[in-house]
């Protein structure tokens, strides 16, 4: 029996084999999913902001404390990239087979976005240098744009459906 979990905006969820994960109000959030595809697991984490301002500790060892409790936000970038591989690790994931995907990061407001240095823009470039980082392919992107979206991840096969809504 399949299992459909949705997550809002700064939160994140990961499952396994038929589960299904879904959020919506993509607009200038990113989405990062996270998908192994030999293993059947992944995950998806719909974060707000590049990054936190003050860093007390390195996000790997803060998400490493995390996982499993409901400090397992995903409200930034960065960290929601890090907490996402240490809790697919966690249910049978390898890193060097993730593929990621990235949704959203659009410019609603153009008053308030400006140019391509708005905060959709910021969020779009901190998931691709974060992953960049780890070593994590980018597989796809449904970035940009003006228009908000829904996305829902299905962990049987890795595809994810994405919804443009104007």
């Amino acid at each position: 029996m399949s299992q459909t979990i949705n997550i809002n905006m700064g939160e994140m969820a990961v499952g396994h084999n038929d589960t299904k994960i879904r959020t919506g109000s993509i607009g200038s959030c990113v989405v990062i999913v996270l998908y192994d595809e030999i293993a059947k697991v992944g995950g998806m984490a719909h974060a707000m902001l590049p990054s936190r301002k003050e860093k007390n500790t390195d996000v790997m060892s803060e998400a490493s404390l995390s996982i499993n409790t409901p400090e397992a936000v995903a409200k930034y970038v960065d960290e929601s990239v890090d907490r996402l591989v240490k809790e697919i690790e966690a249910i049978g994931g390898k890193r060097e087979r993730f593929q990621a995907k990235l949704i959203g990061g659009s410019r609603m407001f153009k008053i308030l976005s400006g140019d391509k240095h708005g905060i959709g823009y910021q969020n779009i470039e901190a998931a691709r240098s974060r992953l960049e980082e780890l070593g994590i392919l980018i597989e796809s992107e449904e970035t940009g744009g003006t228009v908000g979206r829904l996305a829902e991840l299905n962990l049987v096969n890795g595809l994810v459906d994405v919804s443009t809504k104007m």
